[in-house]
């Protein structure tokens, strides 16, 4: 979780993160406690957060998944394939 949440930090502080100020992301982002280990490596803390951080750590896996495929959304499953129904 380092990777990601350091670069949620340093978009937040850029300015660069727009979430249209959706009310519940901003409470929850108010609520959020960071963990920092000795080496430096930093994650969300949900026992010490003081109420859901839900969205925020859902933000977080999103923007691992980015940086992990290098920047580049490759697109839905979705429009390859289509809806699979049960």
């Amino acid at each position: 979780m380092n990777p990601p949440s350091k670069e949620l930090m340093k978009l937040a502080l850029e300015g660069r993160l727009a979430h249209g100020g959706h009310p519940v992301l901003s409470w929850m982002v108010d609520n959020i406690h960071m963990h920092t280990d000795p080496a430096g490596n930093i994650k969300p803390d949900k026992q010490k957060s003081t109420e859901k951080i839900d969205s925020v750590v859902a933000l977080i896996m999103a923007l691992d998944c980015v940086i992990r495929d290098g920047g580049q959304l490759g697109g839905s499953v979705y429009d390859g394939r289509g809806l699979l129904v049960l």
